[in-house]
């Protein structure tokens, strides 16, 4: 029996919402379902109303839903808040002792959380109760729970192993004695699907580490930091130096400075850190040192909404640094997209030694989804250095070529001096103010540009391939509209998608070719400009029909695009 269901478990940072929904994701991960959980959470340390919300299926799934079969609320808040998203036939699960519920409405379902948490060992334990309840409702065995407390609570001892797996147990037996009638759904485990669990972050640090990347530095900003967490715990198994720098601008110049001394070097940040490396950014250009720079988009401007998401940043980005210089711009729709185009980042910015920018946001970040396993053998790590360095007399660092791709030399590669320079300068890298070669050294630059359009990041196509309304995406709206598309055209109404991960160098060619036969071309972005719209009409001069923006810091859903699409 194909299923597809969506859980949301609400309440106040603090009351345990991770660990309930990072056991139930695990566990379902472990038993062969797809997953697709989104985090919407407050820019505080405790209190506020967070949430997690958890679909799963039997098939692949994309995006979130807006309603929610099964909603765990553990405080009136949240039962306020989430309750007309629970459609009949649906439960409402609550604490008696801290929510007050005088209604015959059948969706709701009293489990007393506190009281069976006395009796295990402390109100702490109520998370794990919540957890076992929710088992009982899918008719999940317990074994792969155990399996899990017993990984994640290790270090702490086996009286909170015991005290967990208690905890499970008694919310699981409360269920099925009192509530076993209400029972959701037996879910069965799909063995023959072997799958990993990730989030966004984690696949561009993974990423990272399969492209080689030695030198990481950071100043922690909401949403980019789980991506330079996540290197940090893996550099001393991969020999990455993790720098967390006192500032975003310093955390760019270590980063650019490890860059010139050899190493594959990244920098991570949001919207208000990106505005302080600009300076750097422009020496990056000047310097043709390779650099990969990670920017996490949130809402603006200044703090805005620093734990939403959004699409805001693309103009900046394309246009960041002062004077022109050619830069690469990637915003990768989903985790495995984004895996393999942090590779190729890292392997764009050494061949071409230009900046190359990953643009994601906090959606795609903190989603967790599963994936197939990732092909390993789809990685190739490759370093464009100088060869032949023994035999060199003279060594110019900026040497004109036809395809404005200098020999690259790191200090002490080679019995020659390497000489960067911020100034405009001479091909052996020296300080100059004359006119001819200033034109030439800003044509050289430029010269690259032919190469890096036909590089990585051919727009996806998908969908009808009559269709005549094309939607247009980049970044993280790609799941929520390929499954907008997959709905019109199960309805007969003949849609399809055009994903843009590389917007620059943009792609034009490959877009002309797609649309010549549309009608109505419609951009989804989250911002309030349609700044994609806006560059790809400079690029090409082709305009969009109609634009579905959003900019309320909420990821997009299905019935929203809809919705938009009959206004």
């Amino acid at each position: 029996m194909s299923f597809d269901i969506s859980i949301k478990i609400a309440g106040q940072a603090g009351q345990g919402l991770q660990s309930i929904s990072e056991l139930l994701i695990k566990v379902l991960k472990t038993k062969g379902m797809h997953v697709f959980a989104v985090q919407d959470y407050m820019s505080r340390i405790r209190g506020g109303h967070n949430f997690m919300q958890i679909r799963i299926s039997d098939n692949p799934i994309h995006s979130m839903q807006e309603h929610c079969d099964i909603l765990i609320a553990l405080d009136k808040n949240s039962e306020t808040i989430h309750k007309n998203e629970v459609p009949e036939g649906g439960s409402i699960i609550y604490d008696p002792h801290s929510i007050q519920v005088d209604s015959p409405d059948k969706r709701y379902l009293p489990i007393p959380l506190y009281e069976l948490s006395k009796e295990v060992g402390g109100v702490l334990f109520s998370n794990m109760i919540s957890a076992g309840s929710i088992s009982a409702l899918l008719g999940l065995d317990t074994d792969d729970s155990h399996a899990f407390i017993k990984k994640q609570f290790a270090k702490k001892g086996e009286e909170i192993i015991s005290k967990n797996m208690k905890a499970l147990e008694s919310g699981y037996s409360y269920v099925l004695k009192n509530l076993g009638n209400r029972k959701y759904i037996e879910l069965k485990s799909q063995n023959s699907n072997k799958l990993m669990l990730i989030n966004g972050s984690e696949a561009v640090g993974f990423g990272a580490v399969a492209g080689g990347c030695q030198f990481i530095s950071a100043y922690p900003m909401t949403p980019s930091t789980g991506i330079f967490e996540y290197l940090t715990r893996k550099a001393k198994y991969f020999n990455i130096v993790s720098e967390q720098a006192e500032d975003e601008i310093a955390a760019f110049n270590m980063a650019l400075g490890a860059s010139f001394a050899g190493a594959r070097a990244m920098t991570t940040t949001s919207g208000g850190g990106l505005s302080l490396m600009a300076e750097g950014i422009s020496l990056s250009g000047a310097m043709e040192t390779p650099i990969v720079i990670v920017n996490a988009q949130r809402p603006g401007p200044a703090t805005g909404l620093p734990t939403r998401t959004g699409q805001e940043d693309l103009e900046y980005v394309l246009h960041i640094g002062h004077g022109e210089f050619p830069r690469f711009v990637f915003a990768p729709g989903h985790p495995e997209e984004a895996f393999y185009t942090t590779i190729h980042a890292f392997n764009l910015t050494d061949k071409y030694q230009v900046p190359v920018f990953i643009l994601i946001d906090q959606y795609l970040a903190d989603t967790y989804v599963t994936l197939n396993e990732i092909d390993l053998t789809r990685v190739k790590s490759d370093r464009y250095f100088l060869e032949n360095e023994k035999n060199m007399n003279h060594y110019l660092r900026y040497k004109f070529t036809k395809n404005g791709v200098s020999p690259r030399a790191y200090p002490l590669q080679g019995d020659f001096t390497v000489i960067a320079d911020c100034h405009e300068h001479t091909e052996d890298g020296h300080i100059t103010e004359e006119t001819e070669v200033r034109n030439r050294m800003v044509k050289k630059r430029f010269e690259k540009l032919k190469d890096m359009q036909d590089e990585f990041g051919t727009p996806i196509y998908y969908g009808n391939d009559k269709a005549k309304t094309i939607f247009l995406t980049w970044g993280s709206s790609y799941g929520v509209v390929r499954e907008t598309v997959d709905y019109l055209n199960r309805q007969r109404n003949p849609a399809a998608m055009i994903h843009f991960n590389r917007i620059y160098p943009f792609p034009k060619n490959d877009l002309e070719m797609a649309i010549k036969d549309t009608r109505e071309i419609i951009a989804v972005e989250g911002n309030f400009q349609g700044q994609f719209s806006h560059f790809m009409k400079a690029e090409t001069g082709i305009d969009v029909n109609r634009k579905i923006l959003k900019y309320d810091g909420r990821p997009f859903t299905v019935n929203h695009i809809l919705k938009n699409l009959t206004i």
